[in-house]
């Protein structure tokens, strides 16, 4: 798993220095942990080389939307599975990093962009992961204009 989660890193880091001129989305994200607590913040995305790959950046920000981490995220389909690896970096230089699972209801045949335009009509939820933390996400997309 740790092989496939760098893989997926540096594979976006590919696809965002070349993802200019494609397509992107954009929202918002929240995630709950396990123990208590709530984190929220906007993402963005770009479609890999791929159908079924996609990578963006994403920040976590508090209530009164100060920037508490940045970040860069990547995700890869098998099947009805939507699986994915995310690293941030804090202000003061900690870096943190984890994976996170999509639950969407699609078909089989369903590609990466599918994923953003459901999470535009609807929230689309999942799970994440990091170290023994663990929680549940949900995110909402906003059609281009």
């Amino acid at each position: 798993m740790r092989h496939l989660a760098w893989t997926v890193i540096l594979l976006s880091s590919r696809l965002l220095a070349g993802a200019t001129d494609q397509p992107k989305c954009q929202g918002t994200w929240a995630a709950t942990v396990s123990t208590g607590g709530a984190f929220a913040g906007t993402w963005d995305a770009a479609p890999g080389s791929a159908p079924d790959t996609v990578a963006g950046t994403w920040s976590l920000r508090d209530q009164s939307g100060t920037e508490l981490a940045t970040g860069t995220w990547a995700a890869g389909k098998e099947g009805k599975v939507w699986n994915g690896t995310w690293q941030a970096r804090r202000p003061s230089g900690e870096v943190y990093d984890g994976s996170w699972r999509a639950k969407a209801e699609l078909p089989l045949i369903s590609h990466m962009p599918e994923l953003f335009e459901a999470a535009i009509a609807q929230v689309v939820s999942g799970s994440w992961r990091m170290g023994s933390h663990s929680g549940d996400w949900t995110i909402r997309a906003y059609a281009q204009k």
